[in-house]
């Protein structure tokens, strides 16, 4: 499912219009990055678990050029899902 599939299935469950649908969709991705960036975990009951999680520098190797680079340590958002979601 994309971003704008989620809009549609709003608009049309909820009865919502686009623009509505739209800034709803927005909201709540912005205030999960914010939480994520802020607390580095974020917990939705019955769907799962967002995590930052630290990826270390390391060098890599252009596999073209064989020409090897550094790559600065970064962070990730990993998911674990709930038991209910596995199931």
């Amino acid at each position: 499912m994309k971003r704008s599939d989620l809009i549609k299935s709003l608009e049309r469950k909820f009865g919502l219009n686009h623009k509505d649908a739209k800034r709803f969709v927005d909201a709540f991705f912005e205030e999960l990055l914010k939480l994520l960036v802020e607390g580095g975990k974020v917990e939705l009951r019955g769907l799962g678990v967002f995590k930052l999680r630290r990826l270390g520098g390391r060098f890599i190797k252009n596999p073209k050029t064989g020409v090897e680079v550094y790559v600065n340590e970064r962070y990730t958002v990993s998911f674990k899902p709930s038991k209910a979601l596995k199931r």
